[in-house]
């Protein structure tokens, strides 16, 4: 139940994406050389674009393209390919030791109410006995988190209200949208079993499409074999919305971007979008930044950042330089070593004859 729910909220997590496009480093581009020879200048609403186009196409590959640039994405394969090359060797590790002692069965790598919840998602039958037995969970979760909601109301419009970075329009359209999100959760019955089912259904659609019969099969999987499922991944993910009324091509398709006030490297993007039948709009300040579009707080965040780093790298080097320059114990002839406790040359008299 847990696994599941981290997999929901990180399919939930997509529809961010388009937000966290706004701010993302566009496409990389050569900047004006000394001889004048210069690349086609990317422009501030071209990544957003791209990645707005990737969505709306269920475009995995083409999303990918648009971050191609991001360092998230290059961090994220490579830790996910860490964590296959880890789980592979764990599954060797264990394969050979159980062949030498129980014959060639293989522990699973995942408690078996995963793998249970796996192969349940294989068939028709197995969501509903899925949903029968997760419904009354489900329910039970979506009361208590609705009634934090409603208690938070008021405050949450306070927080809004009280912002000083938001104007006053922005404080009102946020203010609309909270009472939508509100009628939104009234009106839409999330322990429904029916909704549910939908859900399940389109989620065991890409379970099937894997091909895969265990889950524990996804966690050895490397990231570019894991993305050729991207696309149904996407449409799954629209699929789940679907269920609890919300339509995602809805709202891409209401999504636009404007450049406006371009002068040199700096640059604002103008987008708009309509939520939950409230309209949007939001000025983002950007900065061409080593090649790439960044908002201005990002590249204010990214300089701090670098400031901070170079202070303490030369407070680094002069404590060592100094430590290095220190002279170090002076010798002395008192010493109470053996070799100085007793000076034969100078401290003892010669005997008398």
């Amino acid at each position: 139940m847990k696994r599941i729910s981290v997999v929901l909220s990180l399919s939930l997590a997509c529809g961010s994406a388009l937000a966290s496009s706004m701010v993302a480093p566009a496409k990389a581009v050569a900047a004006p050389d000394v001889a004048g020879i210069t690349m086609p200048a990317s422009r501030v609403v071209d990544q957003p674009n791209a990645v707005l186009n990737a969505l709306k196409q269920n475009d995995f590959a083409a999303l990918q393209e648009a971050f191609e640039q991001d360092k998230d994405i290059v961090a994220i394969a490579k830790q996910w390919n860490e964590r296959a090359d880890r789980q592979r060797a764990f599954r060797a590790k264990h394969a050979a030791g159980n062949v030498e002692a129980h014959g060639p069965a293989m522990p699973p790598l995942v408690d078996d109410t995963m793998q249970q919840t796996w192969q349940k998602f294989q068939s028709t039958a197995g969501v509903d006995a899925l949903v029968d037995e997760w419904q009354p969970k489900i329910a039970e979760q979506v009361g208590k988190s609705l009634l934090a909601f409603n208690v938070g109301f008021g405050a949450t419009l306070a927080s809004i209200a009280s912002e000083k970075k938001l104007s006053a329009h922005e404080v009102q359209q946020l203010t609309q949208l909270m009472y939508a999100v509100q009628n939104w959760t009234g009106r839409v019955d999330f322990a429904d079993r029916e909704r549910l089912r939908r859900a399940f259904l389109a989620a065991s659609q890409l379970v099937r499409q894997t091909g895969l019969k265990r889950f524990d099969d996804t966690q050895t999987m490397a990231f570019e074999d894991a993305i050729v499922y991207g696309d149904a991944m996407l449409k799954t993910v629209k699929q789940v919305f679907a269920a609890y009324e919300v339509d995602v091509d809805e709202i891409l398709n209401s999504v636009r971007f404007t450049e406006i006030d371009t002068l040199g490297d700096k640059a604002t993007l103008h987008a708009e979008a309509r939520v939950f039948g409230v309209d949007i709009t939001h000025d983002f300040k950007m900065q061409r930044y080593q090649g790439q579009w960044l908002s201005s707080d990002s590249v204010d965040a990214t300089a701090d950042a670098i400031e901070v780093a170079e202070a303490a790298q030369a407070a680094s080097e002069a404590a060592a330089s100094d430590a290095q320059a220190a002279p170090g114990p002076e010798s002395s002839s008192t010493s109470c070593s053996p070799e100085n406790e007793f000076d034969v040359a100078g401290d003892v008299a010669p005997e008398a004859n």
